[in-house]
């Protein structure tokens, strides 16, 4: 069988959203909610007390967005399963006419899938934040959108050096790239669908405590960069690679790892 053919993943798309509707709702209306909940609660409780005061809790609101999006686009790899329930959804996904190739990108796409429902999950409680607090009557009313897009411009402003500020980006977008990779190797090396990113996690704490001689960030030199930065794409390859070697191993049988 030819291991990518798009009309056939297609049709594999198709179905996975057919059977993954039930699953997108639900988790588009609790991070609805989540936002919602978090929008009132610090513009009521915080914005009574003073201007800046009002002007915290819309910062605390927009921090708290970025931190469920940036969790998220790290552990979404571990959602592969999310959508699944029991032995029968397993048994089906095993049966489709399609290659394990097409299967695995299908599952690993489930949790893109849930990015422009938390965006417009985001609007919605944004918008009703903002109708809420008019009524109310509450002083300076805002969008979360507003004060987020605006922390941001000032983020990229800062006055760093060209060299350190390009150092720790590239540091920080290889390490987030690198934990994904590990949490789409744990989706299919523990066999707990929900909660797999439990012992990723703890797999990833106990990595991070290995004593490393790696030099700062400060005394890194453009060679060092460039070794780091092969060493972590290499890696990264790699656990995508075994992931979707033990996605191809995957039974239904129950056991606490796959393998």
């Amino acid at each position: 069988m030819i291991q990518f053919d798009i009309h056939r993943f297609g049709k594999l798309a198709k179905w996975s959203l057919v059977n993954d509707k039930k699953y997108l709702i639900k988790s588009f209306l609790q991070v609805f909610a989540v936002f919602v909940f978090l929008f009132l609660f610090f513009t009521y409780v915080m914005s009574r007390e003073s201007v800046r005061s009002s002007i915290n809790a819309y910062e605390t609101s927009s921090i708290a967005v970025m931190i469920l999006f940036g969790v998220t686009c790290v552990v979404g790899s571990s959602f592969m399963f999310y959508s699944m329930e029991g032995k029968h959804d397993m048994q089906n996904l095993m049966m489709l006419p399609a290659s394990n190739f097409e299967k695995y990108l299908m599952r690993y796409a489930s949790w893109i899938l849930l990015l422009p429902l938390y965006l417009v999950a985001f609007l919605g409680a944004d918008v009703l934040q903002y109708v809420v607090n008019l009524m109310v009557g509450h002083e300076h009313v805002t969008f979360v959108t507003s004060t987020l897009v605006d922390s941001l411009s000032r983020l990229f402003q800062l006055e760093v050096h060209s060299h350190l500020r390009h150092t720790f980006l590239n540091s920080v977008l290889l390490l987030a790239i690198w934990f994904h990779s590990l949490y789409a190797l744990g989706a299919t090396f523990f066999r707990t669908r929900k909660f797999n990113w439990v012992p990723t996690t703890i797999v990833i704490v106990l990595l991070s405590i290995i004593p490393n001689t790696q030099v700062s960030v400060a005394e890194a030199t453009t060679t060092d960069i460039i070794i780091t930065d092969l060493v972590a794409l290499c890696w990264t390859a790699l656990n995508f690679w075994l992931s979707y070697k033990l996605f191809c191993r995957q039974q239904v049988i129950g056991k606490f790892i796959n393998w």
